[in-house]
């Protein structure tokens, strides 16, 4: 006979002391998260389903609650530990990868469209061209079978555009006027402004199964001389300025940093729905990172020379390589969303041969292989990623649908239009 007994408090998520709403709550917000999975015939998600709906029929009533507790008590002075996650097998940890179904012919019409117009009307199509564009690759990348959406307005960025444009033509005049350069500083200044607008457009307006991202997500209010700003001036001011100085004093040995500082805070206040990415790298490894793609560039300087420029091409696409791909799996590896995990599988010689063939076709082709080289690495990136535990991505989007729902699109309050340069 077998006297372990099934541990419901684990398989909730809460500790034995919990109260009696703390377990309806949980017990409700589990079977919100499988019931639509288990709906759509998921085997793994079923069984989990069955198991929470046992352990709310046990600790959802006092009285049999009562009686569970004093079982478990006396297994465990009697020896006999009660089951630790027994139910932990049913759960899959399997990944799911993106899916990436461009083709380079369809992509060419787009792209050939949009540089004739682009080009006849003196760029002020570009916009359109940019929307297009990225319609067709966010429409055409799949995670479970769902495509994502790029939703922004054309008119938008041509706006921000125009506004970019008008400020460089003024402060090109301001500048001839006082017969000094004062566009550097004002650059730097207006830069922290101009990333965050054009981060959080870009976040609002990407969106998957109904639910947008975010930028912005904990930024702390402005404060002192600052207060006036937009909201996050002051930290993004810190790793976009200070570095231009700072890089350059440290002979580089301070550029692997910031780029940790740099991916860490970009992921940290974004999000999707109403929760945040996380990112859990340490600097030291992107140190190690950038100090094995130095010695490829050491490589590739000393092959240039070797082989008179001959060699030039391929090495410095073997170091990009390397270094495009290990900062890749290292950012995406320590890289979270709530209960998911992402992973990359972007391999250096995989990378090298990608883009030695793109580069020879749209050299030789004088760009027209352009479309075809660029769906070709959007299939690659994008199939290289993917997403773990597969099961609980429906559960994840369909609570954030919820909260969605309940909070309303705040789309069209906080974007008015794109800044880019």
């Amino acid at each position: 006979m077998n006297d372990r007994k099934r541990d419901y408090y684990e398989i909730v998520g809460l500790p034995r002391d919990s109260s009696q709403i703390e377990i309806d709550t949980a017990c409700l917000r589990l079977g919100r998260k499988y019931l639509p999975q288990r709906d759509r015939g998921d085997p793994v998600a079923a069984k989990y389903f069955a198991l929470v709906k046992e352990a709310y029929e046990t600790l959802g009533d006092p009285a049999i609650r009562a009686a569970y507790d004093r079982s478990l008590k006396a297994a465990t002075t009697i020896g006999v530990p009660p089951a630790r996650r027994e139910y932990e097998w049913q759960v899959d940890n399997s990944p799911v990868s993106l899916k990436f179904t461009g083709q380079a012919g369809e992509y060419f019409r787009i792209w050939i469209v949009n540089v004739c117009l682009s080009i006849v009307t003196l760029g002020i199509y570009s916009a359109w061209a940019k929307v297009r564009r990225k319609r067709y690759f966010y429409g055409n990348t799949l995670l479970n079978d769902a495509a994502f959406e790029y939703l922004a307005d054309p008119k938008a960025i041509l706006k921000g555009r125009l506004i970019v444009l008008g400020i460089f033509v003024a402060v090109s005049a301001l500048a001839e006027l006082l017969r000094t350069n004062v566009f550097g500083i004002l650059y730097l200044i207006a830069l922290p402004y101009v990333v965050i607008k054009a981060a959080r457009f870009n976040a609002m307006n990407s969106a998957y199964r109904n639910v947008r991202f975010q930028f912005g997500a904990g930024f702390p209010p402005q404060t002192g001389w600052s207060r006036r700003f937009i909201a996050g001036y002051n930290k993004t001011s810190q790793f976009l300025i200070l570095p231009v100085f700072l890089v350059p004093v440290t002979l580089g040995l301070l550029y692997p940093y910031y780029a940790f500082r740099k991916r860490q805070f970009f992921l940290e206040h974004s999000a999707c729905g109403t929760t945040p990415f996380s990112f859990d790298a340490r600097p030291g490894a992107f140190y190690l990172v950038y100090f094995k793609a130095f010695l490829l560039l050491i490589l590739f300087l000393a092959g240039s020379i070797v082989t008179l420029g001959i060699g030039a091409l391929p090495l410095y696409i073997l170091f990009a390589a390397y270094r495009d791909g290990a900062v890749a799996r290292l950012s995406w590896q320590h890289t979270g969303l709530g209960n998911l995990r992402f992973d990359c599988h972007w391999k250096t010689w995989d990378l090298f041969k990608l883009h030695l063939l793109n580069s020879l076709a749209v050299i030789f082709t004088l760009g027209l292989m352009a479309p075809w080289a660029a769906i070709r690495t959007a299939r690659y990136q994008l199939q290289g990623l993917s997403v773990r535990p597969a099961h609980e991505v429906d559960g994840f989007v369909a609570g954030e649908q919820e909260q969605v729902s309940a909070t309303g699109d705040e789309a069209g309050e906080l974007i008015g239009f794109d800044l880019g340069l």
